[in-house]
């Protein structure tokens, strides 16, 4: 075989450029893959205690920090806690570890665009391997298949595992309203399910296209960051509307009631006619009497609320993560129309 071509000995020509993909980064996927392990191995340590706890105390179903649960108080008369209440605290190191990790979690869409999608192609582009690897036997087309394939394989395996690992974590306290880790909240939302998954592969794509565009590895890294940033934010504004919410309706004067789980997004007033009127409409007067002429010059006859259930969770979860894979899937389609194109 010549030694101008990019394959192994004793492998398939077309498995030549993968074969150098992973030997280019087989050290930090290794490295990589030693971290995920032993954040996986606690994650279990951390599960195992948290529901070993739950079933000897009777947490099941219980809500932290409510006066009762079971019928048992959590404190007694003098203030003092009781066999419950101390469980309950205890139980709350085990939020306060779910909360840190979830939070460590965060950051890895980001850190797989900036330190791993950006430098993938700029990198190369930059130094100039990829004149040399385009002027041997491996095309422009086959050269990005094959740089992105190893990387985009081990951000799917990695990111898998880890939501995984952090949504079974979560899932047995998932009704218990954890101060800070509650459904709708960042953590868990973005760091369980399928959604951390599709970021992740979409900040990958997304740090390949900036190098691609820039050839430099420094501003790539640094445009990929500020935009994975920001497409973490406007997620988080488009979550509400992922799906559509449910509404609650009573009577004048009584409060609208949603579930304790629930997201609730807001509530006001409606008039005979069904139009809905802000909450504010009339809440800014000073009186009580004030406001009932308020009411009736209004025609207010009803109160409203509107809110997400904890049902809604696995839809907004899978609509996320296909809003992501649809931007990377053009993103690379975007990747190869370019280096066709583009001009050593």
């Amino acid at each position: 075989m010549s030694t101008g071509t990019l394959s192994r000995p004793g492998t398939r020509a077309g498995l030549g450029p993968l074969w150098l993909a992973w030997r280019r980064r087989r050290t930090a996927l290794l490295t990589g893959g030693v971290l995920i392990l032993a954040l996986a191995g606690y994650i279990a340590y951390q599960r195992t205690g948290m529901v070993g706890l739950i079933r000897d105390r009777n947490l099941a179903g219980c809500r932290l920090w409510y006066p009762e649960c079971h019928g048992m108080r959590l404190s007694s008369d003098n203030g003092r806690p009781t066999p419950l209440g101390q469980a309950f605290g205890e139980l709350n190191s085990y939020r306060t570890a779910l909360l840190y990790t979830g939070r460590l979690l965060l950051v890895i869409p980001a850190v797989i665009g900036a330190f791993i999608g950006a430098p993938l192609v700029a990198r190369e582009l930059e130094s100039g391997t990829a004149k040399l690897v385009w002027s041997q036997s491996t095309g422009r087309t086959r050269w990005l298949l094959a740089t992105l394939a190893v990387p985009a394989a081990a951000t799917l395996a990695a990111t898998s595992l880890l939501a995984a690992l952090f949504t079974w974590w979560w899932w047995p306290v998932r009704g218990m309203v954890f101060d800070e880790v509650s459904w709708v909240t960042t953590v868990p939302f973005e760091v369980a399910g399928p959604a951390p998954v599709a970021l992740s592969l979409l900040s990958l794509v997304l740090g390949t296209a900036f190098g691609l565009l820039l050839r430099r590895t420094v501003p790539a890294m640094a445009c990929t960051l500020a935009l994975t940033v920001g497409a973490m934010y406007g997620l988080r504004r488009l979550r509400p509307h992922l799906v559509p919410p449910l509404t609650t309706t009573v009577n004048l004067g009584t409060y609208a009631e949603t579930p304790d789980d629930a997201w609730r997004l807001g509530w006001g007033y409606l008039n005979r006619s069904g139009d809905r009127l802000d909450e504010s409409t009339c809440n800014t007067l000073d009186s009580t009497r004030s406001r009932m002429r308020c009411f009736d010059r209004h025609q207010v006859v009803e109160q409203y609320a509107d809110y997400h259930p904890m049902s809604h969770f696995w839809p907004m979860q899978w609509i996320q993560a296909g809003i992501c894979l649809a931007v990377a899937a053009a993103l690379a389609a975007f990747c190869l129309w370019w280096i066709r194109r583009r001009r050593a």
